[in-house]
């Protein structure tokens, strides 16, 4: 008998993947398993501000509106009897105020084995995450959700160890980040994309991006090669950090050195279209658990470099790693990546199979935990 699986979806902001992942990605994905689940996307109250007014990653009150309107649409399911035993329940955010009150509904209403899962992107065992200040209160809200859970995916093992060792006890799943590939280049239409002399920065300029000592190395880089360019991009429509003055250090430097430039509030084929010309991306993080960034960089052909840090460290090619955080070995390798220009397709593909595996996984009753960067071959081998 088919089963549902009800996804709880993030609010589509404009400056983050959540509108692709929510409305096009997961939904194009978990249709390859139609025959087992039917796909029931949860709808939510969007942030008035249309973007993050106060917060890192996700607007501070507009994640908690979004979510719990959520769970008072799937509260209104409940009652009206359209939950039912076996269902999956999915939250693509460890991060769902409200979920609570689902599980003591289903408790009360004697809806027995629906099964939950969730995506855990980062959460207050990270020291470098904003939500590690919240550890206190927020570790038995972690733990309390991960009793109640059948699985739970993230993008590398060194975050899954760090979940084991804060006392997760669910099954956890090494999936990479979920992104549709062929959705995402499909976003690019029909560009022509000729590559140049362009290094592209594409992360967040908020602390535990390490802005300032991208800085550092994109200004030596610039006066070492006088043929290239260093390019600072954002959605937004103005450059924005946690870090005091940081913006204002991007700006100066753009103002004193013609080939460091900032491109703001770009549309996602704008985006692409700086990937797609830029040869080489660059990253500086202290906390990134794969990247977005860097499956859509690798996507639209940009080799890599990156510290050789944390999660970096499993997936980043060896020649592709500067020494953490050394601007002058970050330089060096830089001048060396552009001399010797690649590209990792595998990571894309590896972000897809993980976002399929997503499925797979809930659709199969999956237990056994699966590693996409240990077992790839295998992984593959489960869709074909």
């Amino acid at each position: 008998m088919k089963r549902k699986i009800f996804y709880f979806g993030l609010e589509s902001l404009a400056s983050r993947y959540t509108g692709q992942l929510t409305n096009e990605w997961a939904p194009t994905a978990f249709a390859t398993f139609s025959d087992k689940i039917e796909f029931v996307n949860i709808p939510g109250d969007v942030n008035e501000h249309g973007d993050v007014a106060v917060g890192m990653v996700l607007d501070a009150v507009g994640r908690g509106i979004y979510s719990m309107s959520q769970v008072q649409y799937f509260l209104n399911l409940i009652r009206k009897g359209q939950v039912k035993e076996n269902d999956i329940v999915y939250f693509a955010d460890y991060w769902t105020p409200g979920l609570e009150s689902i599980f003591y509904a289903l408790d009360l209403y004697k809806i027995k084995n629906v099964k939950f899962y969730a995506r855990n992107w980062a959460q207050s065992m990270d020291e470098y995450d904003f939500t590690y200040g919240m550890r206190d209160w927020m570790r038995w809200y972690e733990l309390g959700l991960d009793s109640k859970l059948s699985g739970i995916f993230c993008g590398s093992t060194e975050h899954k160890n760090l979940m084991v060792q804060a006392g997760f006890k669910t099954p956890i799943h090494v999936l990479n980040l979920p992104v549709h590939k062929q959705l995402t280049l499909a976003k690019s239409g029909n560009m022509n994309f000729k590559k140049r002399n362009v290094v592209a920065y594409t992360s967040r300029l908020d602390k535990e991006k390490n802005p300032y000592f991208m800085l550092s190395v994109a200004e030596k880089f610039l006066d070492m090669h006088p043929e290239w360019e260093w390019v600072v991009t954002t959605s937004s429509s103005k450059l924005r950090s946690n870090v005091p003055g940081v913006t204002d250090a991007v700006y100066d430097l753009a103002k004193r050195n013609s080939r460091f430039k900032v491109h703001e509030n770009l549309s996602k084929e704008q985006y692409y279209q700086v990937l797609g010309e830029a040869s080489i991306q660059f990253n500086s993080a202290l906390q990134d658990w794969v990247s977005f960034t860097c499956i859509e960089a690798t996507m639209y052909g940009c080799d890599i470099v990156y510290p050789d840090f944390r999660s970096f460290k499993e997936f980043i090619p060896k020649d592709r790693k500067y020494h953490a955080f050394d601007v002058d070995d970050a330089v060096y390798t830089l001048s060396y990546a552009k001399d010797t220009l690649r590209n990792y397709s595998y990571i894309s593909d590896l972000a897809d199979l993980g976002l399929h595996l997503e499925g797979y996984i809930m659709a199969n009753d999956i237990e056994t935990e699966l590693n996409v960067w240990q077992e790839s071959e295998y992984c593959k081998s489960l869709l074909a």
